[in-house]
């Protein structure tokens, strides 16, 4: 999970990338928990991946980084 959310905070990855391909089922959880989506605002979506703020205080969590 440390993988797909950093990838997703450095270096938002399409949707259909090799990368999200090969991580689908960590993606899905992922975006299940809230930790990732493709929404830039109501009603309008990206095809990329990127990090939430949930998903980025649960990577901090994760890897015992501190943001600024």
């Amino acid at each position: 999970m440390i993988e797909i959310l950093k990838q997703a905070l450095e270096n938002p990855f399409k949707t259909k990338s090799n990368f999200a391909r090969e991580n689908a089922d960590l993606i899905a959880m992922a975006a299940s928990d809230g930790f990732l989506t493709t929404r830039i605002a109501t009603g309008l979506y990206s095809r990329k991946w990127m990090i939430t703020p949930v998903g980025l205080s649960h990577y901090y969590a994760l890897t015992g980084l501190h943001h600024d």
